[in-house]
């Protein structure tokens, strides 16, 4: 006979694995989210810089109304960009989103919670795991904080502001 403690245990057991799948899952998601932003943006930028040049008179052949409007649709390009950034900024629910990282970005470019992850990475000098950065950051080794903080680290990753090694370490990337 199987007793209640026995049908817990297996249900326990199954909802974590769902749990854990989900997770994987809500990371790769967020890995391709993070690529697909940061390949807008710079359709948007390229756009604009187009728009710009042709503005200034940097084509040969071109009629001033193709000028025209190439720049108006620059400019529009611009503006949905502009208005995209802000989008990801906000996010849902006003959270900032982790902003791809280039040069002359910091720490403090940073979410306010990515802000001592990033920065426990970088103060290491070796690269770290994430129960090792959760340890050293304070917040204890528990699995659900472990994964947690894996999720922001994979978010830094995917952003650029961190490398992920092959062995599931994570060292300083662009952003230190």
């Amino acid at each position: 006979m199987v007793s209640v403690d026995q049908l817990l245990d297996a249900r326990e057991v199954a909802v974590r694995a769902r749990v854990e799948g989900l997770r994987e899952q809500a990371g790769r998601v967020a890995v391709e989210l993070a690529e697909a932003e940061s390949a807008l943006e710079r359709v948007v930028i390229t756009k604009a810089t187009l728009a710009a040049v042709l503005a200034e008179g940097g084509c040969v052949g071109v009629s001033p109304q193709a000028v025209d409007v190439l720049a108006a649709a620059g400019a529009a390009a611009g503006e949905a960009g502009a208005a995209a950034a802000a989008a990801a900024a906000a996010g849902a629910g006003g959270v900032r989103r982790v902003s791809v990282w280039r040069a002359g970005l910091g720490g403090v470019d940073l979410p306010v919670k990515y802000r001592p992850v990033w920065q426990a990475v970088c103060d290491a000098g070796v690269p770290l795991r994430a129960g090792q950065v959760a340890a050293a950051l304070g917040w204890g080794t528990d699995r659900t904080v472990v994964e947690g903080l894996r999720y922001r680290l994979k978010r830094l990753v995917a952003a650029g502001w961190l490398t992920e090694l092959a062995s599931g370490a994570f060292a300083p990337g662009g952003g230190s």
